[in-house]
């Protein structure tokens, strides 16, 4: 991403992270997420399977040049777009 993170104020860190979920969502699901609501399920809504969510992983660590940590995985980090975005925070260090 073109951002720097580190001086993005913590709105705009989660707007980074929105969109580099939605950039990864599109990426692995082959469509347009871009009107895409934080309320949106996963599994349930998007039809992502875990093959599907370990390459979406994969896109947002090099879209934000991050690693996450697949043995911790949490499935509850992954009911929508808003709690996979939360998590990637944390993750990122915010």
């Amino acid at each position: 991403m073109t951002d720097d993170i580190t001086t993005v104020s913590t709105t705009g860190e989660r707007a980074v992270y929105l969109a580099a979920v939605r950039e990864a969502l599109a990426q692995v699901l082959n469509r347009d997420t871009s009107e895409l609501t934080e309320e949106v399920r996963l599994f349930d809504d998007l039809g992502l399977d875990s093959s599907s969510a370990l390459e979406m992983l994969i896109v947002i660590e090099d879209e934000l040049d991050v690693q996450f940590d697949v043995e911790g995985l949490d499935m509850g980090d992954f009911a929508t777009v808003g709690s996979l975005v939360a998590y990637v925070a944390s993750e990122a260090g915010s």
